[in-house]
């Protein structure tokens, strides 16, 4: 019975936990449930054959309940991938260097390698889907448990499969701490002297104040128009991408977030410091915090995009932890763009649509976006 009464004590102390949250997001709860879930784990104890463990009962009415709810994002944390996710709020973190997201198929879906990471320097490539990490298969583990097994100590290997073209390949790749390279390069085009192009690879604390002194740099070459490249760039950092946005956008909003419970929470321009005509280049692996900065631009009438649509990424996540370290991942607010687009599964449609292949000779979207460039600047 000691065990029969620790397990319902677990579960009374998770269904607690449940309540406050259901109830601070408006979310009645009827207390039939709860009775349920009781009486089955009571049940499950005294009648069940085999051996039972409340500590695996327990979280698997978590994941059974979260799992109901049919939001990929939405996911049950376990020990391991918590303490990945605390080192990686304190910027401690040792992986690959990729950004990865779960396509509308449920495959992982490499945007693309960070800047002069092992994952670049290994030949992994934008559009690469992930099969395997350390042998084991993607599809019998979540995305944050595929990337959970992705890091590890500095120096280490992982050993990571992906499918690209049909066939798979398996690379060996040394972990190394992220956060620690350049994610804005910037240079006036030789043949376009007149224009600068800046790219971001990624949103990380740093990148705008990189894209600031970018910016003043080449302001002392002289410009008259600007191509931001957002292709390929998974996201991150959300501040950062609010924060350029500022550089360009005049007066207005830049993002609307909406929350669980209905507020909306507007973070706004005052006034354009850099006022240029400007082609902002994306593709379908431009997500997150880059399609912010994308839809911010498109709307405000600031900047043309040109490219593919993007990929379609605006939820918010927010992570509550439990006593025992394991911890609820939960979809809580949603983006908008100024014009109140909710992107969502839908990406951004760009104003003219050009399409890379893998066999073109040039770079067909940047010679389209300065074609568009200069005859804005006329």
């Amino acid at each position: 019975m000691d065990k029969v009464w620790k397990v319902l004590r677990d579960v009374v102390i998770t269904i607690c936990c449940l309540t406050t949250l259901f109830v601070g997001i408006g979310l009645v709860v009827n207390f039939d449930h709860v009775q349920k879930i009781t009486r089955t784990l009571y049940l499950i104890n005294e009648k069940y054959l085999g051996e039972t463990d409340g500590d695996t009962l327990t979280d698997g009415a978590i994941k059974g309940m979260l799992d109901s709810l049919g939001d990929k994002y939405t996911t049950y944390i376990d020990e391991d991938l918590m303490a990945g996710f605390m080192q990686q709020v304190s910027g401690d973190v040792y992986g690959i260097g990729i950004y990865i997201a779960e396509d509308e198929t449920g495959q992982y879906v490499i945007l693309s390698p960070m800047e002069e990471s092992p994952a670049q320097k290994a030949g992994i490539q934008a559009g690469d889907i992930l099969k395997a990490v350390e042998g084991e298969r993607c599809d019998t583990m979540s995305l944050d448990g595929a990337v959970g097994k992705m890091r590890g100590l500095e120096g280490t290997s992982v050993e990571i499969t992906i499918e690209r073209d049909g066939a798979e390949h398996t690379y060996t790749i040394e972990r190394y701490k992220l956060g620690q390279t350049k994610t804005v390069y910037g240079e006036i085009l030789e043949e376009n002297s007149d224009i600068a192009y800046l790219r971001i690879s990624e949103f990380s604390l740093q990148t705008a104040t990189e894209f600031a002194k970018q910016i003043n740099t080449l302001l002392e070459d002289g410009f008259q128009g600007v191509i931001l490249d957002l292709r390929d760039n998974g996201g991150g950092e959300v501040n950062s991408a609010v924060e350029i946005a500022r550089i360009f956008v005049p007066e207005g909003p830049i993002v609307h977030v909406v929350s669980a419970d209905g507020s909306v929470d507007t973070r706004n321009a005052t006034e354009a410091q850099l006022d240029v005509p400007m082609v902002v280049l994306v593709n379908e692996n431009t997500a997150s915090a880059s399609e912010i900065l994308a839809g911010a631009l498109k709307d405000s009438d600031t900047a043309k995009l040109v490219g593919t649509q993007t990929f379609g990424k605006g939820l918010v996540q927010g992570v509550y932890q439990y006593a025992d370290g394991t911890a609820m991942k939960i979809t809580e607010a949603k983006y908008l763009t100024p014009n109140k687009n909710d992107i969502n599964g839908v990406g951004i449609k760009p104003d003219v649509t050009v399409d890379l292949t893998e066999d073109a000779v040039t770079d067909t979207q940047l010679e389209k976006a300065i074609q568009v460039l200069e005859s804005e600047m006329r």
